[in-house]
Order: structure tokens, then sequence, then C-alpha cells
């Protein structure tokens, strides 16, 4: 090759390297680009004697770094899932210790009016002031029941809008995935086509925790943690949601894969995990809790009345009606129910509070709670709130740290991929100079060139 191919050749490699400097500069602020960088390549000889023939630009390479990248999705993973924990957590434990809902002080006002009966059961203000405050913690289940089943229909509404979000996701990755198969196939620069598809894994990451395996092609392969394919091959996954059979209130999640439908279970990370895991773990036991107290207190409360006897001297009837599968949402006041049908007597006189004292000992009994095991009343609603207040505050500490870990990660990743701009400054200096210093090349060549025609003349 001539004097003058050859520093053609090394210009238009200068020219490619300060283009691929260019981009890197011009892209410094875009969300997760990573850097270029020019491979150049010499052109070897074709005879003896001969030097060489100048030189190629080979590619032009994406720098990453496939563990810093997977780690990135990993700790995306961990911000999706502590974050949605941390929200659900701190909501319920803000709701239970709202003084409207605290089961406690109900209780406390409730056995407060049975105790001031004690001097004058007979008292008909007493009791139409026991009957009230009956009525009103009555009221307290019932709020705090709708509450937690209103927390239900939230869920379920993440969780349908956390699904669409993910089915987006996969298919624009499934799309990327064939553009760079088929850039890839015929030499093209796909690096652009890369870094959305790592910015959409991360996106996805934060919803369901995945998995990543290199197809070799240029396309990426997910999966789920415990194995089931989200994008293998021409292949894509797409999530549901179905109300649970064993929960008509709640919905479960649903994969389809390659025209199959199953369950999903076992954890599967992100938002989507966390969510799952909240219900089941915390909010379900919760509501749990809340109907022990409910039936239990209302059931031995209307058993003791019936050990006594009215102002007529009549046996005891219930106070409290409620559905026994469903008793904090349906307690309520017999409508029917008198002051005067308050069985407070154990001999049937109107002045005995002998019952009366028995209704009293029913604040310091203990009952089955849930898994809460053997507890006061009182106590149990008051064991609940302080459970869900140290998991809400493990759930904020875990929350930081993920934030630091995906802070780490992406710094990690950015030292690798990110662009420098030092660097760069550096590599558009070199390119600068070589590019001059090839068109000198050329110059010589041409002067030469032209020394040999004026021979001629």
């Amino acid at each position: 090759m001539s004097l003058m191919n050859i520093g053609l050749s090394g210009v238009t490699a200068s020219q490619v390297g300060m283009n691929v400097t260019a981009q890197n500069v011009a892209n410094i602020n875009t969300p997760g680009y990573s850097r270029q960088q020019a491979v150049f390549g010499t052109v070897g000889p074709q005879s003896m004697g001969d030097a060489g023939n100048g030189v190629s630009v080979n590619s032009i390479r994406r720098i990453t770094d496939d563990y810093q990248t997977n780690q990135l999705f990993r700790a995306s993973s961990l911000i999706g899932s502590t974050s949605t924990s941390a929200q659900q957590l701190v909501r319920l434990e803000t709701l239970l210790a709202a003084d409207s809902m605290d089961i406690d002080q109900g209780f406390n006002s409730f056995f407060s009016a049975l105790n001031g009966s004690s001097p004058t059961p007979y008292s008909s203000a007493n009791r139409t002031q026991i009957i009230s405050e009956a009525e009103a913690l009555a009221n307290r289940f019932n709020q705090l029941s709708n509450s937690l089943d209103g927390q239900y229909s939230d869920l379920n509404q993440q969780r349908t809008s956390a699904v669409a979000q993910a089915n987006s996701l996969l298919t624009n990755i499934s799309q990327l995935n064939e553009e760079i198969r088929k850039g890839e196939a015929t030499g093209a620069n796909t690096s652009a086509l890369q870094d959305e598809r790592d910015v959409l894994i991360t996106q996805l990451s934060e919803i369901v925790e995945v998995r990543t395996t290199d197809a070799g092609d240029g396309t990426i392969e997910l999966s789920l943690p415990n194995g089931q394919p989200l994008i293998s091959g021409n292949q894509t996954a797409q999530f549901g949601v179905e109300t649970d059979p064993n929960n008509p209130q709640s919905t479960v999640l649903t994969l389809s894969f390659n025209g199959q439908d199953f369950p999903l279970t076992g954890d599967i990370g992100g938002a989507l995990g966390a969510l799952d895991d909240y219900e089941y773990d915390v909010l379900k036991p919760a509501m749990e809790v809340i109907n022990d107290i409910a039936y239990e207190f209302a059931t031995a409360f209307n058993d003791q009345l019936s050990q006594g006897f009215d102002l007529n001297g009549e046996p005891g009837k219930p106070l409290f009606i409620f559905d026994p599968d469903n008793p904090a949402s349906t307690l309520s006041i017999d409508p029917d129910f008198k002051p005067e049908d308050l069985a407070l007597s154990e001999d049937g006189t109107a002045g005995c509070n002998g019952n009366l004292l028995k209704l009293i000992e029913i604040q310091d009994q203990e009952f089955e709670i849930g898994h809460l095991g053997s507890q006061t009343l009182g106590g149990a609603y008051t064991s609940l709130v302080g459970d869900i207040a140290v998991k809400s505050r493990q759930a904020q500490s875990d929350y930081q740290a993920a934030g630091n870990i995906y802070v780490q990660a992406t710094v990690e990743k950015s030292g690798t991929s990110g662009v420098n701009m030092d660097e760069e400054a550096v590599n558009l200096m070199k390119y600068q100079q070589a590019y001059q210093a090839n068109l000198q090349v050329i110059n010589a060549a041409n002067q030469t060139f032209a020394s040999v025609m004026q021979l001629f003349y």
C-alpha cells in the first residue's frame, strides 16, 4: 500500500476515535450509558520488505462489566422489595396506633364504664353508659377491620399495576433482544441498544428479582430466582393476576410462558415479592389477631351475661351479635337490647353486682389469640402494635441499607462504564495529534509524488 493510503487509513482511524470520544462526552449525563472505545488493529504487510499497510478500526467496544451489571440488578431488586415493605408496614403501624382504632383504649373505656356501675348496678344512667361504650368498642373493631380490608384492596391494585408494568418491560426487552441479535449478526454497533436493555432490566428488577444468562448471540435470557423462565429465545412470559380461591379478598400471581399457565409460589423478590410477603406474613396474621380478639371478647361477655339476671329477674341475654367467620367487621349491639336487659345481678336482685364483677374480670383473663399465644384482650392488641412497630423499624433500616448497596453498585458500575471527562480529554488530544500527524504523512506523500512528477518535465 502507498504511503498516502497508509496516512489516509490513520486519518480515518483517528477520525473514528474522535467520533467515539465525542459520543462519550455527549452522553456523560445519559442514564445507563456505557462509554465506548474504538478498537484499532494494524493492517499487516502483503510482501517481503513491506512494513505494513496502515491501521483499521476493528470494532467499537462497549465498556462494561457483567458482574457489576448483575450486582446493580440485584441492588435494584433489593430497593424495590425493601421500599415496598417499609411503605406497607409504616402504613399499618400508623393505622393500628391511631386513637380512633386503638382497641386497647376501647377496652379501657368499656371496662371503666362497668367498674363505674359497681356501686349502683341498678342505675339506668350507668347501664346506658355501658351499652354506649359497648357500641363504641364494636365500632372500633368495625373501622379497624374495614381499614385492613381496604389494605387488601390497595395491595390488589398495586399488584395489578406492577404486573402491567412488568409485562410491558418484558415485551420491550424481548424486542431489544431481537434488534441486538440482528445487529450483532451484521456487525452493527449495538451499544446503545444494549444500554437501553440494561436500563429496562434494572427497572424490571425493582418489580421482580431476575437472573440473566448470556445466550451467546447478543441476546440475554431472563428467569426468576427459582428458575421460571421470563425470556428465552423468542418466547416471552407474561404475568397475570387471579382471584385467590382461598381468599376472595386477595389475588394471586400467575405466569404464562409458551402456552402454559402456572401459579407463582416462593420468593420472587422485588416489589411483587414484598407485596406477597407483607400480605401473608403481616397483614393476614394481623387480621386473624383482630378477629380472634373480637370473637373471644364477645363470646366471653355474652356467655357471662347468660350466667346472670337482668333488672326484671330474667336470665341474661347476649349483648353482642356477630358473624363467627368475620367477627371484627360484623360485631355490633343487639338493636333490641335495652339497659335493663344487662344481667349484672348474680342472684336476681337489683342491687346485686356479683355477675357484673365477673364481667369486669374478663379484662384480665387470658385467651389464645392468633400467633400471639395466651394474652389478655388489651394486651394482645398492644403486643400486635408492638410487633408491627418492630417490623416497621426493621423494614426502614433494611430500606436504608438497600439504598446504600444500590449507591455502591451504581458507583462501581459507573467507575467501569461511566464517562470520565479527564480521560476523554486526553483521548481527544491523542486522536487530534494522530490525525494531524497522519495528515503530515499524506502531505509528505503528496510532496514526494510531486517531486517525482517534476522529473518528467
